[in-house]
């Protein structure tokens, strides 16, 4: 009866860590199951009112985290941790980010509107 008892626990303990490592999984991949945007961007770049407007237009709530240099924002996406939906950086940051491998592809399927962006002539 103790065996049977010390199994059941055993497997009950087993489907928790699977439970809690899919979410963490999840969560980093960007779908936390909330209408929540979190974004990374410079300091003072976007109004406050457009992200007033953007989350009273989308039901989205937007978690805006700022930094004032690339390296900054850089390096603690590097450590890890974070769970931006959305990084502002300069183009030659994402050239670096992008070989290292710390960008995900662009899911295009999901994206509505794309083609209201064209190429730069």
């Amino acid at each position: 009866m103790k065996k049977l008892i010390a199994l059941a626990m055993a497997i009950i303990v087993a489907c928790l860590g699977l439970a809690v490592g899919s979410h963490r999984l999840s969560a980093s991949t960007g779908d936390t199951g909330r209408n929540v945007l979190n974004l990374a961007n410079w300091g003072d770049y976007i109004d406050p009112k457009l992200i007033t407007k953007f989350e009273r237009e989308t039901g989205y709530h937007v978690n805006l985290e700022t930094f004032d240099s690339n390296e900054g924002m850089y390096t603690k996406i590097k450590q890890g941790g974070t769970d931006y939906d959305l990084t502002v950086p300069s183009e030659y940051m994402v050239a670096k980010m992008r070989k290292e491998g710390l960008l995900l592809k662009l899911d295009r399927s999901r994206l509505h509107g794309l083609h209201n962006f064209g190429s730069a002539s």
